[in-house]
C-alpha cells in the first residue's frame, strides 16, 4: 500500500476554473467543475472569489501536487511593476465583483497565484476597503473603482509593463 499524500499549505497555488484543464487529460465541463466545488472534491479559495486551491485539491484528490517551485521561477520573471500592478487589479476586483463590467486590462493578469502573492492581494483588499469606505453611495463606489482600474491601467501601460 502507497503512503498517502501530505498538504502542505505552503507549497499552494491559486487557480482560475480554466486552468484545472491543465491538470486533467481533457476539460471539466463547466456544470461538472461547480458540482466538485458544491461537493467539496475541488477546494475554493478562502477570500478569493473565483480562486480555487490547485493543491489541496489534487492532493485531496490521491494525485501529486504541482510543483511550486518551477512556478515560482516563472514569476520571477514578471517586472515588478507589472506584478504589482496585477495584484492591485486582482484585490480591486474582488472588492466588489459585480459592480460592472469592465474592459480588461492592457497587462496580463495571472491565471495563478503564490500564496505570497495571495498574501498581498489580501493586504491591498484591506486598505483599498478603508479608501472607499468613505463612499457611501454605491454609484460612488463604482466610479471610484472604474477610475482607479482605468488609471492603473493607463500607468501599467505608461511604464510600457
Amino acid at each position: 500500500m502507497s503512503a498517502s499524500l501530505k498538504y502542505d499549505p505552503n507549497n499552494e497555488l491559486f487557480v482560475r476554473r480554466e486552468d484545472f484543464d491543465r491538470v486533467f487529460s481533457k476539460s471539466v465541463p463547466k456544470a461538472t467543475f461547480h458540482r466538485w466545488v458544491k461537493d467539496g472534491k475541488i477546494k475554493k479559495a478562502r477570500d478569493l472569489d473565483g480562486w480555487y486551491l490547485l493543491n489541496k485539491t489534487l492532493v485531496h484528490q490521491g494525485m501529486a501536487p504541482v510543483d511550486v517551485e518551477e512556478f515560482k521561477k516563472e514569476r520571477e520573471s514578471t517586472p515588478a511593476g507589472l506584478k504589482n500592478s496585477q495584484l492591485l487589479y486582482i484585490a480591486v476586483m474582488q472588492s466588489d465583483a459585480h459592480f460592472g463590467m469592465l474592459a480588461p486590462p492592457r497587462f496580463k493578469v495571472p491565471n495563478i497565484l503564490t500564496p505570497e502573492e495571495v498574501a498581498a492581494i489580501r493586504k491591498l483588499m484591506e486598505e483599498h476597503e478603508k479608501v472607499i469606505s468613505c463612499y457611501t453611495e454605491r454609484s460612488q463606489r463604482i466610479i471610484y473603482r472604474h477610475g482607479f482600474l482605468d488609471a492603473l491601467d493607463a500607468a501599467s501601460f505608461v511604464d510600457g509593463d
